[in-house]
């Protein structure tokens, strides 16, 4: 099974070049398969045979969607055709996350592919991690200049996304302006905590250039690198990789990394 999930990883991972041509009428399933190896048609109807009986188990008007074999077929295409389109290649980290909250709908019915993509994609909830709302709280009071110095921070994406936002700027803009702000940076933290990338690089929120500057615009700028040299002091890592062990933890997920040589 693992070596089946990790063959449709790299096939996935290709984009939809990795994957034979679709026709733009009727998805044939038939022919899609037959034009992968032998070991890759495993991996991908093991990885969707997998998904669908789950969505069957949890949907008991599944029939309504998939009432006949061909209609089940030319389903599995499309929805694995929307998760290339999508970038949904982790069952752990993505599929999973999407399951629960299958789960968690109150309905019968099969949802569309695009439904269930956008439960695959993690939330700070399901991370457990704070909501926006509460992480923006927490950012607004530790940028305050009297708590800076003593601050304490629930979660290094907390951190990084206030440091992104700029502490200077939580405090002289105004809330409307600084929550955009904030909540913008705070997704683009827990997406890269998620994939184990390195918090600490800003995000770009296209000010410009030097030159285009305001002397507020280039003195905050000089803030938020002050502000990335004591973050080490503070105990605060710029590696994404422990954020993400510690996501994981919290969805009980227990995997060994291995590095691709």
């Amino acid at each position: 099974m693992k070596a089946a999930v990790a063959i449709t990883k790299n096939i996935v991972r290709s984009g939809v070049s990795g994957c034979p041509e679709i026709p733009q009428h009727k998805p044939n399933v038939e022919s899609t398969v037959a034009s992968l190896s032998p070991q890759d048609r495993l991996a991908v109807e093991v990885l969707i045979n997998r998904l669908f009986r789950e969505i069957r188990d949890a949907r008991p008007a599944w029939r309504q969607a998939w009432g006949t074999n061909e209609a089940l077929a030319s389903s599995k295409v499309t929805w694995l055709r929307a998760f290339i389109e999508a970038g949904i290649n982790d069952w752990d980290r993505q599929i999973e996350v999407g399951l629960k909250g299958l789960r968690a709908e109150p309905s019968d019915f099969v949802p569309s592919p695009g439904k269930f993509i956008n439960w695959c994609r993690p939330t700070a909830e399901s991370l457990g991690l704070q909501s926006p709302e509460r992480a923006y709280q927490e950012a607004c009071r530790n940028a305050h200049p009297s708590t800076r110095a003593a601050a304490k921070w629930s979660h290094p994406v907390t951190y990084h996304a206030a440091i992104d936002v700029g502490l200077d700027v939580l405090m002289q803009l105004s809330g409307v302006d600084t929550w955009k702000l904030f909540e913008r940076s705070y997704s683009v933290m827990i997406q890269r905590a998620v994939d184990g990338q390195a918090l600490g690089e800003g995000t770009s929120i296209g000010i410009g250039h030097d030159s285009q500057k305001t002397a507020f615009e280039l003195s905050e700028e000089h803030s938020l690198q002050h502000a990335l040299l004591v973050r080490e002091a503070q105990g605060i890592s710029l590696s994404g990789q422990p954020a993400r062990a510690a996501l994981l933890a919290s969805m009980g997920i227990n995997r060994v990394e291995t590095s691709n040589v």
